[in-house]
């Protein structure tokens, strides 16, 4: 990955802050030492039209308060003269002489003028103001204005300091974290020196340590069930060729048949496992519910019987669905189990729901209200429903359910949960819904055992 760099992070950000604040600065200083300077030469066309007006008024009423000849001082910066007849006063300026009646502003040299020009009964009257000074304060308010315009640009940067370390600060610890956590060298070079940089080169460091412990863990689980199923199907072959002698007793009969249901148990453990862990689904086939519910319940016979769990199962013979099988064997043996540990003494009821699901509830004496939102967390540890043998509100931990529930997921199934502690209705029940399964004739018959 290829970036061009234009400085570090930190410094970016420093600079898009000062600059910004640089520019509202500069705009503010000129729009106020323009609004000053327009407010100075107002001031002054103010102050020649009043003064204006007292001339001509004067000029009317008496003939010597504007001389012929000569200036008239009218005090400060201000003087005035009269043109009769076209003639040149003594001491006006050559600059204003052939100005046309109304306000003017010249400039002669250093100096700045503001000069109105009327014409009167007497003659052609001209008023001047000498508005250098004026100027000169206008230029020292701009000089000010200039430097607390600086003095806040310099603010503004050692601001921007700041915010861009309070800012960038967390992108380098969660750098600095990253890079001790995943060190080394990554697949991907980063050509960009800076804070962004940094931080994608240790994601990418990240990522292929990731990538590893995936692939890993994939490889682990393919590999452990290649290596488990010969033995698995050995023993299974074995144990179903003994069962076909016929000097067994009873109780070594029974036996070879756990035998037999605990490999069937392991097997699917694995192909849930393999599933999960490469995250992929297996081709669907036909499934016999009932028969599928009965395969389940068999794994943990021993278990319910000396917990005193019976099973009521009345999903009708021939209801088939086509689905993942093992998937489902998954959820209903963790839902069992469940049962067996949490439930018992009880009875487990298993029936078709109205949408074509299945629902497995038992009458124990349920789950806590506070407990049904967090049931399905790996690891949860709550006051769940009491079993048969554990004292009463016992701390209980485990993943069975949270794995029903990582298959549901990965199906496209849905497995909700209701419980109550109260009257006729105590117990807990487990609705499962097969959102992507299609219904099957029940003359597609049940699916043989593993």
């Amino acid at each position: 990955m290829t970036v061009a760099s234009g400085g570090t992070l930190t410094q970016r950000v420093v600079w898009a802050l000062t600059g910004t604040v640089a520019l509202f600065v500069t705009a503010l200083a000129l729009l106020a030492y323009l609004t000053f300077d327009q407010m100075e030469d107002d001031l002054v066309n103010d102050i020649l039209n009043t003064e204006m007006d007292r001339l001509v008024q004067h000029a009317r009423d008496s003939d010597g308060f504007l001389p012929r000849e000569g200036v008239r001082e009218l005090g400060g910066s201000m003087r005035a003269w009269v043109s009769v007849d076209g003639n040149r006063p003594t001491g006006i300026p050559e600059e204003i002489l052939s100005l046309d009646s109304g306000l003017h502003l010249i400039e002669p040299g250093a100096y700045t003028w503001h000069v109105m020009v009327a014409e009167t009964s007497r003659g052609k009257v001209y008023l001047l103001y000498d508005a250098t000074d004026n100027e000169e304060r206008v230029h020292d308010f701009g000089l000010i204005v200039l430097g607390v315009g600086a003095i806040c640009v310099v603010g503004a940067y050692a601001l921007s300091r700041r915010v861009a370390a309070v800012a960038v600060g967390p992108l380098l610890d969660l750098t600095d974290r990253l890079a001790t956590w995943a060190p080394g060298s990554p697949d991907m070079a980063v050509t960009r020196d800076d804070e962004a940089g940094r931080l994608i080169e240790a994601f990418n460091r990240v990522q292929n340590q990731v990538d590893r412990s995936i692939a890993r863990e994939r490889e682990f689980a393919g590999n452990l069930s290649h290596e488990v199923r010969t033995p698995l199907a050995a023993i299974r072959s074995d144990s179903e060729l003994m069962l076909l002698t016929q000097a067994l007793t009873p109780d070594q009969r029974l036996r070879l048949t756990r035998v037999v249901d605990n490999v069937d148990d392991v097997i699917v453990s694995l192909e849930s496992a393999r599933a999960m862990a490469r995250d992929q689904l297996r081709p669907p086939e036909p499934v016999d519910l009932s028969a599928c519910m009965e395969d389940a319940w068999r794994g943990y016979e021993a278990q319910a019987e000396l917990a005193k769990l019976r099973l009521d199962n009345q999903i009708p013979a021939g209801q088939a669905r086509t689905l993942d099988r093992y998937a489902l064997l998954t959820v209903l043996r963790n839902l069992v189990r469940n049962a067996v540990e949490h439930a018992a003494p009880a009875t487990l009821t298993v029936r078709l729901a109205a949408d074509g699901g299945l629902e497995l509830g038992d009458d124990g004496k349920g789950i806590a209200a506070d407990d049904l939102p967090f049931l399905f967390r790996r690891y949860y540890s709550g006051r769940m429903r009491d079993s048969g043998t554990a004292a009463a509100d016992e701390t209980a931990r485990g993943l069975g359910l949270a794995i029903a529930k990582r298959v549901c997921d990965m199906q496209g199934w849905s497995l909700t949960v209701e419980s109550s502690r109260q009257g006729e209705a105590r117990g807990t029940r487990f609705t499962l819904r097969f959102e992507g399964g299609a219904d099957l004739p029940a003359a597609a018959g049940a699916q043989s055992r593993i």
